[in-house]
């Protein structure tokens, strides 16, 4: 799977199937999904519910959580086995980053990659650093972390 960042709260998840488009309107393939629900195209699962899009392709459980708080445990057992979570950092329109930096924890993913329109020294100095900005993340279930959390920083596509 490829992830790629478009800036804001928008990413693309590229499968050998199906693409997934993660925005106000979550595309699974061609279909625009206008509301909260459970989708499924060639193998590909596409769940949302509560503000929160939980997308299984290719082995991985990818979530999307734009504006977190800090969770229940009934809503922390629904997002289970979270693989890679992307989550707004920073305030405003995105997660305050104290909050998700809690919300991080809670789940525990082995890989997170921010949305954020402010900078966002603040949530990697308290997750402990991350890699140099990337076009893109490639990554496949047996690559990912086994121990700790991999922290991924994205650039935005040029719109």
């Amino acid at each position: 799977m490829i992830v790629t960042w478009q800036g804001g709260q928008d990413f693309t998840l590229k499968s050998k199937g199906i693409n997934v488009v993660l925005k106000d309107k979550p595309k699974l393939g061609d279909m625009v999904i206008d509301e909260p629900g459970e989708y499924e195209i060639g193998g590909v699962q596409l769940d949302w519910i509560d503000g929160v899009v939980q997308v299984y392709l290719e082995g991985l459980n990818v979530s999307h959580i734009k504006k977190g708080k800090v969770l229940s445990d009934e809503e922390l057992e629904k997002l289970n086995g979270i693989d890679i979570l992307l989550i707004g950092v920073g305030g405003g329109e995105f997660t305050e980053t104290k909050t998700a930096h809690a919300v991080v924890n809670q789940i525990d993913p082995s890989v997170v990659i921010p949305m954020y329109t402010n900078p966002i020294e603040d949530f990697i100095k308290e997750e402990g650093g991350a890699s140099e900005p990337l076009a893109e993340y490639k990554v496949t279930k047996p690559e990912l972390p086994i121990d700790g959390r991999k922290i991924v920083i994205l650039n935005a596509e040029s719109k």
